[in-house]
């Protein structure tokens, strides 16, 4: 058995040797055909270049070859003296007799010369042009003051030198820009871009050679507003910088600087008294009133809103201006409506961050274990806290206006969690009955009617609050409740004839008495809370009374009170 096993085994290997030979060299030979195709293909390109293209090469090298050996036993033929013989034209008709005989060598040395000349050039030319432009040439007073890009350049320049010089020279109406700074000349000319002048340059060249007394200065400009010309620049930086200096708090985050448009013009200009100036008139006329406060004095009649109607402005202007002021003015008070502005104004932009509360959201939930009209906080509600940072701006010193920057909340709000009574007085046993009044009716099981009420009676005198039983008797047992929620003061028997009574407080001096219950049938304690309609005994007829009834008293800060109208019902006496 184990013989068949292995014969079997031994064949079935002798056999895929085979067959995978066989296999492989069909792989192969399959392989090679793509190679050979392109190698052959390879090939075949080699030997087309080298017969069409390299012929002219092979066949140019020949005659270079052939050349190079006729020169030289050329020019060993003319170290031989020959009497008789001219050497120049010998030499004359050697190189006639090449230039034919060795056509092809020249003409491939000159196809491949020429474009490498030609490329040269051209490369140089561009080259050349690259750092050239055309430009106008600006020529005034017979001499030429620069070059520009444009004619707009040129009147750049112009007009910024008729403004220097007009500081002082134009003064009169019968001079005219002409008189400052006359027409130049200009033609277009190629230039290099390296000559060509920007319009500051090309206006200290038109100053300088115009008729002016000129002196190289640096002039103040505020809002493109000349204010005057100083000798040195860093004169002029010290003192603004002292200016700022004085507004510096120490913050990080502050960063001081003018509202103004402030330019410093390093050029020429009219050397003049009142145009060049030194360092200490400049700081002076820097730290003056470009306008000054202006007051207006109430008269009567007038209100906040008649006297920004009348100057043009709007209420809030004016308490803004004026954060003091109250809507009730009086004669003779004095009320800013513009503040002074100074000649250059002082901007602070920093970050401040404050802390904002946010309100939290009422919940409320329906609940029938409550009545309609009670309400119960189960969950007090909590406001969060956010963190505003945000980006402030201050003209000299006023907060003029506020940009948030970013709003991070830091303590999330709790909301409050309120339950609502939905449960009805219905009348029924066991349950308190509304006739729309401030209190529920204090009796129940039927107990709706009033026996004797408030007021004067003829049994006793005078009766302090309304007794109440069921409509033809037995009322013994029927149920009292709280007419309004609030804390038992006390809840016992005896005291006045009053029997088993319980007193209820409701806050803010209001009392309620409930008299003459049933012995043993109290279920509220001195001290207890107990919400409105909730059963706080049984009617009884306990204490001086005459018949099972429930007496109710309605106590203000001590003195007993009609007690219908807190019920609803009307009032009437016996």
């Amino acid at each position: 058995m184990f013989d068949l096993i292995y014969n079997q085994i031994y064949y079935l290997g002798i056999q895929t040797i085979r067959y995978g030979k066989r296999f492989f060299r069909w792989f192969g030979s399959l392989l090679l055909k793509p190679i050979k195709l392109i190698g052959t293909l390879i090939f075949t390109l080699i030997i087309v270049i080298d017969k069409m293209l390299l012929k002219l090469f092979h066949e140019s090298m020949k005659d270079f070859r052939e050349l190079i050996s006729e020169v030289k036993r050329v020019l060993s033929g003319f170290k031989e003296k020959t009497p008789g013989v001219n050497k120049k034209e010998k030499l004359k008709n050697y190189v006639l007799r090449a230039f034919n005989k060795y056509r092809k060598a020249f003409v491939y040395v000159l196809n491949i010369a020429l474009p490498i000349i030609s490329l040269v050039i051209l490369v140089n030319v561009i080259s050349a042009w690259s750092y050239m432009t055309f430009a106008l040439e600006i020529n005034y007073n017979d001499e030429i003051v620069g070059y520009v890009s444009s004619e707009a350049v040129y009147k750049q320049a112009r007009e910024q030198a008729i403004d220097r010089l007009d500081i002082s020279v134009v003064t009169s109406a019968d001079k005219t820009d002409e008189d400052v700074i006359g027409n130049a000349e200009y033609k277009i000319k190629p230039v290099k871009r390296s000559q060509i002048n920007d319009a500051s340059t090309i206006c200290d060249k038109l100053i300088e050679k115009s008729d002016s007394n000129i002196v190289n200065a640096c002039g103040i400009y505020i809002d493109n507003a000349f204010v005057c010309a100083v000798e040195n620049e860093t004169d002029a930086l010290s003192v603004f910088d002292s200016i700022l200096a004085e507004h510096e708090t120490g913050e990080e985050n502050a960063v001081v600087s003018f509202v103004e448009n402030i330019e410093y013009v390093q050029g020429l200009y009219p050397d003049e008294e009142n145009i060049v100036r030194d360092a200490l008139y400049l700081n002076e006329k820097l730290r003056s009133k470009k306008s000054e406060a202006r007051y207006y004095t109430v008269q009567s009649g007038d209100t906040v809103s008649k006297i920004a109607n009348q100057f043009g402005m709007k209420s809030a202007d004016i308490f803004n201006l004026n954060p003091e002021l109250r809507e009730k003015i009086y004669v003779g008070q004095q009320i800013l409506l513009s503040a002074e502005v100074n000649f250059v104004q002082v901007q602070t932009t920093k970050t401040e961050v404050r802390k904002v509360e946010i309100p939290y959201n009422t919940i409320k939930v329906n609940t029938d274990s409550l009545y309609v009209g009670d309400k119960k906080v189960v969950t007090k509600g909590v406001n969060g806290v956010q963190e505003v940072t945000e980006l402030v701006t201050y003209i000299d010193g006023v907060r003029v206006s506020t940009k948030e920057v970013s709003r991070v909340t830091i303590q999330e709000a709790v909301d409050e969690k309120v339950q609502v009574g939905t449960k009805k007085n219905t009348g029924s046993s066991g349950s308190a009955i509304s006739y729309g009044g401030r209190f529920v009716w204090p009796a129940g099981g039927g107990a709706t009617h009033v026996s004797s009420y408030f007021g004067k009676r003829s049994l006793n005198g005078w009766h302090g609050g309304i007794d109440i039983t069921r409509p033809g008797g037995k009322s013994t047992g029927c149920p009292v409740y709280a007419a309004e929620a609030g804390t038992v003061k006390l809840a016992k028997a005896g005291g006045s004839g009053y029997g088993y009574h319980v007193i209820i407080d409701h806050g803010n001096g209001l009392q309620t008495l409930y008299a003459h219950m049933k012995a043993g049938s109290l279920k509220v304690t001195a001290g207890q809370k107990v919400k409105r309609g909730q059963q706080i005994g049984q009617i009884g007829s306990t204490g001086f009374s005459t018949g099972p009834h429930l007496h109710f008293e309605v106590r203000v800060n001590g003195t007993k009170v009609n007690p219908a109208p807190y019920l609803g019902i009307k009032s009437k006496s016996n």
